[in-house]
């Protein structure tokens, strides 16, 4: 095992954490992430920072939360002056390559946190003519500009090729699963809308104690009249693209394989955050905390054999992976990072989970009449709010919304808020106060301050 093996970390996008078989989905066959959970270690219980795309990648390479870094809309605005892992690896020696999106910084990434590459992100697809309401998805012709993700793998497995003599880091980081749902041949047609169900959790209207921002969406969306031929479609095409980018892990274990370096080589698959996908009645994302968004799926095949292989079952955050990378590689974390990694010898698994989102801007009080979104753009990404999760209940504070309750452990669809139950209000309070003390650290855990070692020996 050379001092610093290669990293290979593969990204979809809105991935949910129960659409892979390793994770039970009872008939996705998600066979080759499967084959590297078998080989390596599937982290149970891992959640992003933000359930948005650029923040949360952000927290992944600063191991910093939204409410520190200060990246709070879908694309991002970092500044990669800022420490980060990128450089890091750069001043180490790696040659750092991208295919896909980075929504890190607002310019191409190319030649700044990367060295060679292809920066490209399609949004939402709004242009495609079959993209005409938020739930809608479709087949794409095998040349289609919207069809990526084969291409991306091309672009990486070359990078590999050329660089396999050196330590290289490579992030491929594909467009599928996200919205607008659609994929080419044969993925397309792998599932059949009739094989899928209606959530337990689907609605159509709002029950008592739901945060606006959710009621507006699904307004503003039309999914308060959404067929349900046309989501369980949707749902078929989501399974499709994920089939679509297992094959491409294995099309990537099979180049290391190929060349050898997968003993040396680092390979972590993780999604940014999660996808509604008719959980509430609703499709996309926001910023609010149900598990459905912050919960994804996380692998990693560690060759140094320092991670515990098999599945991982304490809370984690997907921060803590990436810095998990960064110390079996030997290098140190980013200046001011919170991020645990587990490979640490002083490594303490976490008793709860910190996020936030929600940009710094007021969620209208009232839907916005005649208002019609194809995706979840203002004002429904209006609003900041955090959330304290631990093993059994999850509480969600927002500055200009309702507040929110779940007893996981008996509502584990968080059909039920129990915000205002009487019968709750010590559990609430002890949460709220637990909130607070990480939102005056500004997401770091009281724990994780530093010491001013000066008057160390005045406290023994």
């Amino acid at each position: 095992m050379p001092i610093q093996p290669n990293i290979v970390i593969i990204n979809p996008d809105q991935m949910r954490w129960d659409y892979a078989s390793c994770y039970g989905h009872p008939f996705i066959d998600t066979r080759n992430l499967d084959r590297l959970a078998a080989r390596g270690t599937r982290f149970d219980r891992a959640f992003v920072a933000c359930p948005m795309c650029g923040p949360s990648r952000t927290s992944f390479v600063t191991g910093q939360y939204p409410i520190e870094h200060d990246v709070r809309n879908y694309a991002g605005n970092f500044d990669p002056a800022k420490p980060n892992a990128l450089s890091l690896l750069n001043e180490a020696g790696y040659v750092r390559g991208l295919w896909g999106k980075d929504h890190l910084i607002s310019d191409n990434a190319i030649g700044i946190l990367y060295d060679e590459g292809e920066d490209i992100c399609l949004g939402n697809m709004d242009e495609h003519p079959s993209y005409i309401h938020s739930y809608d998805s479709a087949i794409l012709e095998t040349d289609s500009p919207w069809n990526l993700t084969q291409r991306l793998t091309d672009g990486a497995l070359g990078f590999i090729d050329r660089h396999s003599d050196r330590p290289f880091y490579v992030t491929i980081n594909y467009q599928d699963p996200h919205p607008f749902f659609a994929c080419p041949e044969p993925w397309a047609s792998l599932f059949r809308p009739e094989q899928f169900s209606l959530p337990p959790n689907f609605r159509r209207e709002p029950v008592d104690g739901e945060i606006r921002r959710l009621s507006h969406w699904r307004i503003h969306s039309g999914e308060a009249a959404m067929p349900e031929e046309s989501l369980k479609k949707a749902m078929a095409i989501y399974a499709g693209q994920i089939r679509y980018v297992d094959d491409q892990i294995g099309r990537v274990l099979a180049k290391l394989e190929e060349k050898q370096i997968l003993d040396q080589t680092i390979v972590l698959f993780w999604s940014d955050h999660g996808e509604f996908l008719g959980d509430f009645g609703v499709t996309h994302k926001m910023p609010a905390f149900y598990d459905c968004l912050m919960r994804v799926p996380l692998v990693l095949w560690d060759p140094t054999g320092r991670v515990p292989r098999g599945g991982f079952s304490n809370l984690i955050e997907a921060m803590d992976v990436m810095a998990t990378v960064l110390e079996l590689c030997g290098l140190p974390q980013p200046a001011g990072s919170h991020a645990r990694p587990i490979s640490a010898p002083n490594f303490t698994p976490r008793e709860e989970i910190f996020a936030d989102a929600g940009l710094l801007m007021r969620q209208p009080s009232e839907p916005t009449p005649g208002l019609r979104l194809k995706s979840a753009q203002p004002p429904t990404s209006y609003g900041p709010g955090a959330m304290l999760r631990t093993e059994h209940w999850k509480l969600c504070e927002y500055a200009e919304d309702s507040g929110e309750l779940f007893n996981l452990a008996e509502d584990p669809h968080e059909m039920r808020n129990l915000y205002s139950a009487s019968q709750h209000q010590s559990v609430r309070s002890d949460l709220q106060r637990r909130l607070f003390q990480r939102l005056l650290c500004r997401g770091a855990h009281p724990s994780d301050l530093p010491e001013d070692k000066r008057f160390a020996d005045c406290y023994r």
